[in-house]
């Protein structure tokens, strides 16, 4: 897809499209959600914003975030997620929402450093 393509993308879980394709489920099981950005400006930093909050939204609700209980869960949770995230970015592949991604990723891994010492 382009900045241009109105498209609606798909956002389904990472890991559970890979549990689909080893495991031979079918992929209506793998939770998806839909998310529409045919009024946003992608040629716009403001517009890439929105449209990366979407798409976070939307992975945290196909991976399962905020039903994580235990640590193991927990860290498969963000793991799809941030694969989820990274997945739709690429398929937008309008270049103010790959710096948007690529300038929270930094965020949180700078973040993940700061807090592990």
């Amino acid at each position: 897809m382009n900045i241009h393509s109105h498209t609606p993308i798909r956002i389904a879980a990472a890991v559970a499209l890979f549990a689909v394709f080893t495991a031979g489920a079918e992929a209506a099981d793998v939770p998806q959600v839909h998310v529409n950005y045919a009024d946003l400006n992608l040629g716009t930093a403001s517009g890439a914003t929105v449209l990366y909050q979407r798409i976070r939204g939307a992975a945290g609700l196909v991976c399962g975030v905020s039903d994580a209980r235990e640590l193991g869960q927990l860290a498969r949770a963000k793991a799809c997620m941030a694969n989820t995230v990274a997945a739709a970015v690429a398929a937008v592949n309008a270049p103010a929402l790959t710096s948007v991604h690529d300038a929270k990723a930094g965020e949180a891994r700078t973040l993940r450093l700061a807090t592990s010492r």
